[in-house]
């Protein structure tokens, strides 16, 4: 719930934003409360409730509630699915399954499609492309890279973190930048991000943390729902899906903007592969 007041916060009334702050701390109570007595303790009115949940969520306040007492049934059947993963090893499998549809499902809803459209039109028009990400975020970034490659997008990715920093000494105002991290506060993701912006370049986040530092210096914040545990996760498991689902919607995204059929953005790179393979 958090994910979705977070996104449009600022953009609400002084009314609103105090109706999203007790959301945010009884988020609990919302699923069972009745309104009128829900406006009473806040000190505002029915109406003003009702126009913030249509903001919010674009629904009635009993659709919303409904919205938010599946999401938080949905949170607690991905974790215990998670931590007890190794008690079952057998149903293991469908656990898994379940989770990567939710999350993706709530990347969608967290987003929304206006948010991907931004992020393609930035990259489209991007005169390079820089990508920032390590660890298992940077799998996920060698994966976006090979695909912008297929696409024959002029696209930067180094996969020394060191070196990866030092490529924002040559970003510029007509670049793009990509940055992954699942926790929001990798440091070198965000020392590059940080240099790459102070020479003008756009900053696209892809992270599971609404209120790390890589989302509050981008321009654009796409963002999945952080599920592993920090302390207990020998892995970046089912967040890692969360990207990768990011990653291809906006792949998809580019190449429907293009402007050309399938056939065509990749003959070049078939007609390379056979060369290769002689």
């Amino acid at each position: 719930m958090s994910l979705k007041i977070d996104a449009v916060y600022n953009n609400l009334s002084e009314t609103e934003k105090r109706i999203a702050d007790y959301f945010l701390i009884h988020e609990n109570e919302i699923a069972s409360a009745n309104i009128h007595n829900l406006a009473a303790t806040i000190g505002t009115s029915p109406s003003s409730i009702t126009r913030f949940v249509q903001k919010v969520y674009g629904k009635s306040f009993s659709q919303a509630k409904i919205e938010i007492a599946r999401q938080s049934e949905s949170e607690l059947e991905r974790s215990s699915a998670l931590l007890g993963w190794n008690l079952d090893y057998r149903d293991m499998p469908n656990k898994v399954i379940f989770s990567i549809q939710e999350v993706c499902k709530e990347v969608i809803s967290y987003n929304g499609m206006d948010t991907f459209e931004k992020a393609v039109d930035l990259i489209i028009h991007a005169e390079t492309i820089y990508l920032v990400g390590i660890g298992s975020s940077g799998i996920v970034a060698q994966d976006f890279f090979q695909k912008l490659i297929k696409l024959q997008r002029k696209v930067i990715y180094v996969i020394d973190s060191h070196f990866n920093i030092m490529t924002s000494l040559i970003c510029g105002k007509n670049d793009v930048v990509v940055a992954l991290s699942n926790s929001g506060q990798t440091r070198e993701v965000c020392i590059a991000c940080e240099h790459m912006k102070q020479n003008g370049a756009k900053i696209i986040s892809v992270t599971g943390n609404i209120d790390g530092k890589l989302k509050r210096i981008s321009d654009i914040a796409m963002v999945y729902p952080h599920i592993e545990d920090n302390s207990a996760r020998i892995g970046a498991i089912i967040s890692r899906y969360g990207q990768l689902f990011i990653i291809d919607l906006l792949f998809i995204g580019i190449a429907k903007s293009l402007r050309q059929s399938p056939s065509d953005l990749l003959q070049d790179y078939k007609e390379l592969l056979i060369e290769l393979n002689k």
